[in-house]
């Protein structure tokens, strides 16, 4: 496997488990970070990297590409860094969990999602953990990864919330001793959201009212990436271990590959790189009560 460059490695991250046919508020978060990722990538690549002046001018254009981003170069930089990434086996196309929705099992819509090499993801995401969270310098290219994966709302992906207040302390420190850092932590294009569906705003007053969306600190920006799935299925006289095991077999027949994983005191669902919990819950379609289970994504403890 070739080295990846920055965007690449970003984009491996970032892309996992997004909707790789239909357009979403997420995706086009993270093809407007890969823009930035290009400017910069190539800034930290060269010899007088230290420079600045130089570093401040590309970080500003990286921002603005970011910003001003149209609808058919997100397309194009889509199809461009996934032949990449698939051409070196690191990113394949698999049905997306959301087509075992209700709402969406018998619609005939055909729901893809991208699926990151598991190894090469958790690869990348464990040596950006390590570099972030323990005591010692952080590299510029980790530092700009940090910054991308948090203006795209990715950083609860990676990051429980205590150690989101760590990466913030890190990341001030750094800010305060090297001006290029400074400038990058307080650089932001997420804003561009805002304008769009004002997207942070609801989401961020329906995860205050929700208990199952633990895991998300909102120091950084938030972006509903992940899919809560109902699953309808008879299940009176059954157990939570029992309606597990029925989604595991539904799931599995539906041609996921499904572990389950033992977190402290409960079980979790580990579909493709992303966690679920399960919950009995009951939705009302014309007036009738549907009995089923919610998989609910969970994210970083």
């Amino acid at each position: 496997m070739k080295d990846l460059t920055l965007s690449q490695q970003y984009a491996l991250l970032a892309l996992d488990g997004q909707e790789s046919i239909h357009p979403s508020v997420a995706k086009s978060a993270v093809l407007r970070a890969v823009s930035a990722a290009r400017v910069l990538e190539t800034e930290l690549e060269k010899a007088d990297a230290d420079s600045f002046s130089e570093f401040s001018a590309e970080l500003q254009k990286a921002v603005q590409m970011a910003k001003t981003l149209k609808k058919k170069e997100e397309t194009q930089i889509e199809k461009e860094v996934a032949a990449v990434l698939e051409a070196e086996e690191l990113l394949k196309e698999v049905p997306d969990i959301l087509g075992c929705d209700m709402n969406y099992d018998t619609s005939g819509v055909e729901l893809k999602a991208y699926l990151s090499d598991e190894t090469s993801y958790i690869r990348i995401k464990e040596g950006l953990r390590a570099e972030i969270l323990e005591d010692g310098p952080i590299s510029l290219e980790d530092a700009v990864l940090l910054w991308l994966l948090r203006e795209s709302g990715c950083i609860h992906d990676l990051f429980s919330v205590s150690e989101q207040n760590r990466v913030e302390e890190r990341m001030t420190e750094a800010a305060v001793q090297d001006e290029k850092y400074r400038a990058l932590w307080e650089a932001e294009f997420h804003n561009v959201f805002e304008g769009f569906m004002n997207r942070f705003v609801k989401t961020k007053s329906k995860l205050l009212k929700n208990p199952y969306l633990e895991g998300v600190n909102l120091v950084f920006p938030y972006l509903d990436r992940r899919k809560s799935v109902f699953i309808d299925m008879v299940i009176f006289g059954t157990n939570v271990s029992d309606r597990r095991a029925a989604a595991v077999e539904y799931l599995k027949k539906k041609g996921f590959a499904v572990e389950e994983i033992r977190v402290g005191s409960e079980t979790l669902l580990k579909i493709g790189n992303i966690y679920y919990r399960i919950f009995p819950m009951t939705k009302t379609a014309y007036k009738v009560p549907i009995q089923g289970v919610n998989l609910v994504p969970a994210y970083w403890q």
